[in-house]
């Protein structure tokens, strides 16, 4: 049983974006199944022109702003504060996620892989506006199922992926299948996983832990994604996971 917290990197990527990364950095290119989590902040005129890829999906969500995503399948879709959108990259696909309103724009971009039997999938696309977006009032808060057998996401692999907007004090759990993993990122406030502080823009990576336990010091906003490892090589390179 493990649990690691990460200081995050900030950089740039695609046109100006600023990205606050934890994967794939150096010395921690994943963590299997997930091989990039990034949270995105874009101005007017930044963001990720066109670009392609392979072999995994992503799933981007939105905190502020209107992202438009276009691809060559032909799909071209607007998804805003609240929403997500999912493309399945598969055999390959080539797209590109801009802002499309004139205000800030800010999200997390997380990448699940897939085995190598699914690798040569087709390429598909999904769009989840705000209001597909199944919420949850818990004691202290309001979970967000994004993805997962709850969520209004589909995924090819066993995952799931949820916001909690907790108020100060608040106590969640989450009891994992055996077998997964977790990253828990802490937007903002100040919370506790697991017995352990978490800062904002750090997160916690939780190996063979049966469950996940979030206190919270004050208002906080966390992600929490988990899921099942395939257990094989992943060769990241760029926009390709082989």
């Amino acid at each position: 049983m493990s649990v690691t917290i990460r200081d995050a990197t900030v950089m740039q990527e695609g046109a100006g974006a600023r990205v606050t990364r934890h994967l794939p950095l150096p010395a921690f290119m994943n963590f299997d199944p997930f091989v990039m989590f990034d949270h995105f902040e874009l101005s007017p005129g930044t963001g990720f022109p066109e670009h392609p890829h392979r072999g995994f999906e992503a799933i981007t969500y939105l905190f502020s702003g209107e992202l438009e995503h276009r691809d060559n399948l032909g799909n071209v879709s607007r998804v805003g504060a609240g929403g997500a959108q999912r493309f399945t990259a598969g055999a390959g696909i080539v797209h590109s996620e801009m802002p499309s309103t004139e205000e800030a724009t800010s999200g997390i971009q997380l990448w699940v892989n897939l085995p190598q039997r699914l690798k040569a999938e087709e390429p598909a696309y999904q769009e989840a506006p705000a209001a597909t977006i199944p919420e949850e009032t818990v004691p202290g808060g309001t979970v967000r199922h994004i993805a997962g057998a709850d969520g209004e996401v589909k995924l090819l692999t066993d995952a799931l992926y949820r916001q909690l907007l907790l108020e100060p004090g608040a106590a969640y759990e989450l009891t994992l299948p055996v077998g997964w993993r977790a990253i828990v990122y802490l937007k903002g406030g100040a919370a506790e996983v697991n017995g352990i502080s978490l800062a904002r823009t750090q997160a916690a990576f939780l190996e063979d832990e049966a469950t996940i336990r979030i206190q919270t010091r004050e208002a906080s906003e966390l992600m929490i994604a988990a899921g099942r490892p395939h257990g094989e090589p992943i060769r990241q390179r760029g926009p390709y996971v082989d």
